[in-house]
C-alpha cells in the first residue's frame, strides 16, 4: 500500500562534524585521554611526594650527623685544652 505522496530520503551515514554519534565518540575518546593523563599525573605526583619525604628524612639525618660531629669536635677540643 504505497501512497503517491510518500518519498524516501537517503541520509548519509557520515554527516561530518554535525554527526552526533561521531561527536559523542570523539568526546568519549577525549575524556578517556584526560582520565589517562590524570592517572599519569597522580602517579608522578605520588613519586614526587615520596622523593620529597626521602629528602626531608635525609636532611634530618644530615642535621643529626652534623650535631654528632660538632659534639665530638667540642669534646676533642676540651681534651686538648
Amino acid at each position: 500500500m504505497t501512497h503517491e505522496n510518500e518519498f524516501k530520503i537517503d541520509i548519509p551515514e557520515d554527516r561530518g562534524t554535525l554527526d552526533l554519534t561521531r561527536q559523542i565518540d570523539e568526546l568519549t575518546d577525549t575524556i578517556k585521554s584526560y582520565k589517562l593523563l590524570i592517572d599519569t599525573h597522580r602517579e608522578e605526583l605520588w613519586e614526587l611526594k615520596k622523593i620529597s619525604s626521602e629528602n626531608e628524612k635525609n636532611k634530618n639525618l644530615l642535621q643529626g650527623y652534623k650535631k654528632v660531629i660538632e659534639d665530638l669536635s667540642a669534646k676533642l677540643r676540651q681534651k686538648d685544652s
